[in-house]
C-alpha cells in the first residue's frame, strides 16, 4: 500500500506532491525505516537496564528487593515496548485510514469524470442526429415531389421547436427556399383542372404533414398528375406559414431574436401581421397577392428596397426600431401605414404610390425622407408626428393631400409639386428655428396655442418652391 517516492525527478527537480487522476493533489508519505524500528528497540532497552540498575541501586544487598527491582525493570522496558508498538500500530491505522479516503474521493472524481464523458458523448451524439435531419430535410426541400418538399420543411419546423440553437439556421433555408426563383401558375386552356389541382394538393399537404409529425421520415410520394407550380405554390405558403406562425410573441412554440433574408424572394400573400423580428431583408423582393404587416415588430434594420408589390400593402401600427428603408419601392395598390411608428431614419426615396396612402397618426422620431416620392392618389398624414427633419424635396404629389394635425420640426419641400388639393388646418411647426422650406405662397404664422402653423393655398393649381418662415 505503502511506497518510497522518487526524490527527483527528469531534469534534477525536486519531487513535488502526487496527484490523482482528476488532479487532486496528495502529499507524499515517507516509509518507515529499517533503523526506526532497530532504535525503539534499542531506546527500550535502554530503558529497562537503566531502570533495572537505578532498582539496584536501592536494594543494596537485600535479595528479595534486588529480585523486585529486576522484575520492576523488566517491566518498565516492556511498557516501552509496547508503548512504542501501540505508536506503530496507531501509524498503520492512520494510513489505512488516510489511503482508504484518498481512493473514496478518487472514485468520486473518477465517476464525475466519467459522467461528464457520459454527457459529451451523448450530446455528440444528440448533435450528429440533429446535423443529420438537418442535412437530410435540407437535402430533400430540393425533391422534385411536393409532398417530400413539405415533409422537409415539417421537419426542420421540429428541429427549430426542439433545439434553439438551431432556429436561425433553419429559418436562414427556409428564406433561401423562398429565394429560389419561382413563376406564378397560370391556367391554360387544355391544361390541368385548376380546382382539382389544389384539392390534390391538399391531399399530399395533409399527408406529409401526418407522416412529419409522426417522425416516418422519409414519406414515400403520393403520385399526382399534373404536379408542377400548383403544388410548389403550396409548398411556398406552407414554408411562409411556418415563419408567420413561429414569429408571433404569442406563438405556442416561438422562435424570437430571428432575422429574416428574403431578398428578391417571390412570396405570395406573404404575412408577418403581430410578428417580431430582430431584423429583415426584402430587397427587390416580388408581393403577390396583399402584403400583411400588421402590427409588426423590426428590433433592426428593415430593408425594402426596390421591393414591388402587386396588391396592397398594410403596415397599421408597424414598428420600425432601427432603420426602414424604403427606397423605390412601388405601391401599385393602397398602402397603409396609420399608427405606424418609426424610430429611426426612414427612406421613402423615389417611392411610388400609386393608390391611396394612408400615414394617418404615424409617428417618425429620425430624419425622414420622401424626396422624389411620387403621390398619385389621395395621401393622408392627419396627425402624423414628426421629431426631427422631413425631406419631400422633388416629391410630386398629383391627388389630394391631408396634413391636418400634423407636426412638424423641419420641413422641406424644396421643387416639390401639389397637383391637388393641400389640407393645412392646424399643420403645426414645432421648431421655429429651423430653416423651412415651403413651396411658393405657404408661410408659417403664429398660432393661438404658442405653436405654428403652416398656412397655404387650399386648393388645386399652385405649385412652385420658396423659402420662407
Amino acid at each position: 500500500m505503502l511506497e518510497r517516492r522518487p526524490q527527483e525527478r527528469r531534469g534534477g527537480e525536486q519531487a513535488g506532491p502526487d496527484r490523482t487522476r482528476a488532479g487532486a493533489p496528495v502529499s507524499a508519505v515517507r516509509v518507515l525505516a529499517w533503523w526506526a524500528y532497530l532504535l525503539g528497540a534499542v531506546v527500550a532497552a535502554a530503558l529497562t537496564g537503566v531502570a533495572i540498575w537505578f532498582l539496584l541501586q536501592e536494594a543494596a544487598g537485600d535479595p528479595k528487593l534486588r529480585i523486585d527491582a529486576i522484575r520492576t525493570g523488566l517491566t518498565v522496558g516492556l511498557g516501552a515496548g509496547g508503548a512504542f508498538a501501540l505508536l506503530i500500530q496507531a501509524r498503520r491505522q492512520w494510513l489505512q485510514e488516510r489511503a482508504h479516503n484518498h481512493q473514496e474521493r478518487t472514485d468520486v472524481l473518477a465517476h464525475a469524470h466519467q459522467e461528464r464523458l457520459a454527457d459529451a458523448a451523448d450530446k455528440d451524439a444528440a448533435e450528429r442526429r440533429i446535423t443529420e435531419k438537418y442535412n437530410t430535410a435540407a437535402e430533400h426541400l430540393g425533391s422534385d415531389k411536393a409532398p417530400v418538399r413539405l415533409t422537409a420543411l415539417y421537419t426542420l419546423e421540429r428541429l427549430a421547436n426542439d433545439n434553439p440553437g438551431y432556429r436561425q439556421t433553419i429559418v436562414s433555408i427556409i428564406c433561401a427556399y423562398l429565394r429560389m426563383p419561382f413563376a406564378l401558375p397560370t391556367d391554360q386552356e387544355g391544361g390541368p383542372d385548376p380546382v382539382e389541382g389544389q384539392r390534390a394538393a391538399v391531399r399530399r399537404f395533409h399527408t406529409a404533414r401526418a407522416a412529419a409529425r409522426a417522425g416516418t421520415w422519409p414519406v414515400a410520394p403520393v403520385p399526382a398528375a399534373g404536379a408542377g407550380p400548383h403544388e410548389e405554390r403550396q409548398v411556398r405558403l406552407t414554408a411562409q406559414r411556418l415563419l408567420h406562425t413561429h414569429l408571433q410573441p404569442d406563438a405556442s412554440v416561438h422562435w424570437p431574436g430571428i432575422h429574416l433574408d428574403l431578398a428578391g424572394a417571390t412570396l405570395i400573400d406573404f404575412t408577418l401581421r403581430g410578428c417580431t423580428l430582430a431584423g429583415a431583408d426584402f430587397t427587390k423582393a416580388t408581393f403577390f397577392g396583399d402584403a400583411d404587416f400588421r402590427e409588426a415588430t423590426f428590433f433592426g434594420d428593415a430593408d425594402f428596397t426596390k421591393v414591388a408589390f402587386s396588391r396592397d400593402a398594410d403596415f397599421r401600427k408597424a414598428t420600425f426600431a432601427h432603420f426602414a428603408d424604403f427606397t423605390k419601392v412601388t405601391f401599385p395598390g393602397d398602402a397603409d401605414f396609420r399608427e405606424a411608428t418609426f424610430t429611426g431614419h426612414t427612406s421613402f426615396l423615389a417611392a411610388t404610390f400609386s393608390e391611396y396612402v394612408d400615414f394617418e397618426r404615424a409617428s417618425f422620431s429620425g430624419h425622414t425622407e420622401f424626396k422624389g416620392a411620387t403621390f398619385s392618389g389621395p395621401t393622408d398624414f392627419f396627425e402624423a408626428t414628426f421629431t426631427e427633419d422631413i425631406d419631400l424635396r422633388e416629391a410630386t404629389v398629383a391627388g389630394k393631400i391631408d396634413l391636418r394635425e400634423a407636426t412638424f420640426a423641419s420641413v422641406c419641400f424644396g421643387e416639390a409639386t401639389f397637383a391637388g388639393e393641400v389640407e393645412l388646418e392646424n399643420t403645426t411647426v414645432s421648431d421655429t428655428a429651423a430653416n423651412h422650406v415651403l413651396p411658393s405662397g405657404w408661410r408659417i404664422e403664429p398660432a393661438a396655442n404658442g405653436g405654428h402653423i403652416v398656412a397655404g393655398p387650399t386648393s388645386s393649381g399652385e405649385s412652385g418652391v420658396g423659402a420662407s418662415r
